[in-house]
């Protein structure tokens, strides 16, 4: 019998926003924002998108599946107008038990907005794209008890986003959480896909529309060249067939 579909298990990431303030050649952001993927759009997610969402969420919840809750996809996602609004949605809708995560670049922080997204808790991870920037953003999140790290990935755990972008694999093959665990990112137009990874929308399965629940995951085109290992007997992942 073959490894997959395999149940989904967890809302894992939220695209608040597929829009980016930044253009790094380490990333594929830049293709999504320029247009270069005719299935990708750089916009914001509605509001009926994400408390429809929530309502994934909710329900992976009590299957005991989903214990944590990531409110960043390829965009940057405090560049959403409703941002601070989103995080509190997200807090009421998951309760005190499930972690909130994002990662930002810490470009457009000031302290009104640390400090209104600082009763929900959400822990908050500041990459290093921008130091004179990511600086002042971490001292902020430390400030009020928000900062979970700081993240220099693209030097120091580098990876080329499944062959989409000209840049280098760094350290050894790593194991792929999504697969193995059934874990889907929902992206900003409302699109469920298989993998964080996905810039080009190549891995959807589903619509946050659809019946909750009724979606399955599996391996997709990027699968074949990513730097992550499915890892599930009877599946050869660089063929995309069972074994």
């Amino acid at each position: 019998m073959s490894a997959f579909p395999r149940s989904v298990t967890a809302i894992h990431q939220v695209e608040i926003s597929s829009r980016c303030n930044l253009r790094c050649r380490y990333c594929t952001s830049p293709a999504i924002v320029d247009g270069k993927y005719p299935n990708r759009k750089a916009l914001d997610m509605t509001r009926a998108h994400f408390e429809r969402a929530l309502e994934w969420v909710r329900f992976y919840m009590r299957q005991g599946s989903q214990t944590d809750l990531n409110l960043a996809g390829i965009g940057e996602s405090t560049v959403h107008p409703e941002w601070v609004d989103f995080v509190r949605l997200a807090r009421e809708a998951v309760g005190p038990k499930v972690t909130i995560i994002f990662a930002t670049n810490g470009l457009i922080h000031d302290e009104e907005m640390v400090k209104a997204i600082a009763p929900y808790k959400p822990e908050v991870w500041v990459s290093l794209h921008r130091p004179e920037k990511a600086g002042l953003a971490i001292e902020m999140y430390k400030k009020y008890g928000l900062l979970a790290g700081a993240s220099a990935d693209p030097s120091i755990s580098a990876n080329d986003w499944a062959s989409q972008v000209d840049w280098f694999n760094s350290g050894d093959r790593l194991p792929c959480q999504w697969m193995r665990m059934g874990r889907v990112m929902v992206m900003a137009d409302g699109r469920i896909t298989s993998c964080c990874l996905d810039a080009q929308g190549l891995g959807v399965i589903g619509h946050v529309e659809d019946p909750i629940g009724s979606i399955e995951t599996k391996p997709y085109a990027l699968c074949k060249s990513c730097y992550q290992d499915i890892g599930i007997e009877g599946w050869d992942q660089k063929m995309g067939k069972p074994r």
